[in-house]
C-alpha cells in the first residue's frame, strides 16, 4: 500500500488533484459510482482518524463475522442510533466508556466467558456494586443485540449478568424532618420547587415529571396522564394518576410548555439542580430525585393504601382492559390521593404557589428588581441556580472514557 493510501474496509482516503483536503472515498455498487465526502483536514494523520469516525458512524455493515467487527464500532453506532436519546444517556455513556476502556481494539469474537469474567472482576475492583456492574453489562449487551438485530453481525455472544444484587444500595427515604427542610429550602428555586411538589404528589419518575405539560392535565376529572399523547409506553409505564388537593393549585397554568421549566425552556435533566438544593438544605448527599418517589411509596403503605394502588401510582403494573376505564370512577386511586394529602397535612409546611418563574436579578433593571421584592421569586435573589441539561455528546473513538 502506498504511504499516502489508507483503507478501512471498502473506504479509503483520497485527494482531488486541485485540493489538499482529504476525502472519504468508496465505491457505491447501487449507483455504480465512486463517492467522496470531504473530511475537512489536510493533515494525513488527522484524516485517518476522521475516516475511522466516518466509517463507524456512516458506513453500512452487513453480515460481518464477529471476528471482523470491532466492539468500539458497535458501541459508537449504538450511541449514535439509540444511547444518546435515552433518559439515562449519561449512565449509558459511562457504561460504554468502561466497555471501551477494557476491551480496547477487541472484536465481538473476543467476548468469551472467561474474558467477560475478567471484565466483571475489573469493574468490581473499581469498587462498584454488583447492581452497577450488572447495569454496565446490560448496556454492552444492548449494543451488541442491536447490531445483531440490524444484521450487522452474523451472530451474537452470550453476555453474562450478575444476579446477586445483595450489595445494592438501599434507596434513601426522607423522614418528616428532612422533608420539611427540603420543602422549605427548595422554594428558593421555583422550577425545582415545582418539580419536587409534582414528584411527591404523583410518585412519577423524573423524566415523566420533566415532560409534564398542561395538555396532559384533566382538571375537570382531576387526573394526570403521565404518558403524553403520541408517546409509546415503555416498560417504565407511565400511568394515569389522580390530582391531589395539594397539587391542584400548581397545575392551573396553561401558558407554559412544561410545568417544570427554566425561563420557559424545558429542562433535560434534574440531577444537578436537585443536588444543589439538597446540599443547600444541609441534607445527605445520598438523597436523589428518586428518593422522593421511594419516600412516598413507603409512606402510602404505612398509611394503609392497598398495594395494588401503590403499584398503580408507581407505574409498576400495566392496567387491564377493565382498568382502562377506571380513571372515570370518582374513587379512582382515592386511597392514595387521600394519603398523599394527609401526609402534607401532617407535615404542616406552607406551600405557596409561585406566580411564575422569575429571571435572575442580574438580568433585571433596578426598577424591576425593586418591584420583584414583593413577588414569590424575590426569595431567590442572589441564589437562583439553573439546571443545565445533559447535552448529547457527539462520540468519537475517544469519547468513551471512564473519567
Amino acid at each position: 500500500m502506498p504511504e499516502d493510501r489508507f483503507e478501512i474496509g471498502a473506504y479509503y482516503l483520497s485527494q482531488h488533484k486541485n485540493s489538499p483536503v482529504w476525502k472519504a472515498t468508496w465505491y457505491d455498487a447501487h449507483s455504480r459510482q465512486t463517492k467522496r465526502v470531504s473530511l475537512g483536514t489536510e493533515d494525513f494523520q488527522d484524516a485517518k482518524v476522521a475516516l475511522a469516525e466516518f466509517v463507524t458512524k456512516q458506513a453500512t455493515f452487513k453480515d460481518h463475522a464477529p471476528a471482523d467487527m470491532p466492539l468500539a464500532t458497535i458501541f459508537v453506532r449504538y450511541w449514535e442510533a439509540h444511547g444518546k436519546n435515552l433518559p439515562s444517556r449519561e449512565a449509558a455513556q459511562y457504561a460504554l466508556g468502561y466497555w471501551n476502556e477494557f476491551w480496547k481494539e477487541g472484536s465481538v469474537a473476543d467476548l468469551s466467558i472467561p474474558r467477560q469474567k475478567e471484565f466483571i472482576a475489573w469493574l468490581s475492583a473499581k469498587g462498584y456494586a454488583n447492581s452497577y456492574v450488572s447495569r454496565t453489562l446490560s448496556v454492552g449487551r444492548a449494543a451488541i443485540n442491536m447490531a445483531w438485530k440490524h444484521g450487522e453481525i452474523t451472530s451474537r455472544p452470550f453476555i453474562m449478568d450478575l444476579t446477586d444484587r445483595s450489595d445494592a444500595k438501599e434507596p434513601y427515604r426522607l423522614d418528616k424532618t428532612e422533608m420539611k427542610t427540603l420543602l422549605t429550602k427548595v422554594q428558593e428555586w421555583p422550577h425545582l420547587y415545582a418539580y419536587v411538589v409534582i414528584a411527591l404528589n404523583t410518585l412519577a419518575r423524573p423524566d415523566a415529571i420533566l415532560d409534564l405539560a398542561p395538555a396532559q392535565v384533566r382538571l375537570d376529572d382531576r387526573h394526570i396522564h403521565l404518558n403524553p399523547k403520541g408517546r409509546k409506553q415503555t416498560k417504565k409505564y407511565r400511568p394515569i394518576v389522580p390530582i391531589t388537593d395539594t397539587l391542584l393549585p400548581f397545575l392551573q397554568r396553561k401558558d407554559v410548555k412544561r410545568f417544570v421549566n427554566w425561563h420557559g425552556a424545558p429542562i433535560a435533566d434534574i440531577k444537578k439542580g436537585f443536588k444543589t438544593v439538597v446540599r443547600a438544605a444541609g441534607l445527605s448527599d445520598d438523597i436523589t430525585a428518586y428518593s422522593l418517589r421511594h419516600t412516598m411509596a413507603v409512606e402510602l403503605r404505612k398509611r394503609g393504601v392497598p398495594a395494588w394502588e401503590v403499584s398503580g401510582l408507581l407505574g409498576h403494573r400495566t392496567p387491564g382492559v377493565t382498568e382502562v376505564y377506571a380513571e372515570f370512577s370518582p374513587d379512582y386511586l382515592s386511597k392514595g390521593r387521600e394519603a398523599i394529602d394527609g401526609y402534607f397535612g401532617d407535615l404542616g409546611v406552607s406551600l405557596p404557589v409561585p406566580k411564575g418563574l422569575c429571571v435572575s436579578v442580574a438580568c433585571q433593571s433596578p426598577e424591576k428588581e425593586k418591584s420583584a421584592e414583593a413577588d414569590f421569586c424575590a426569595i431567590s435573589r442572589g441564589r437562583m441556580v439553573g439546571v443545565t441539561g445533559i447535552e448529547p455528546v457527539t462520540p468519537t473513538m475517544s469519547t468513551y472514557s471512564s473519567a
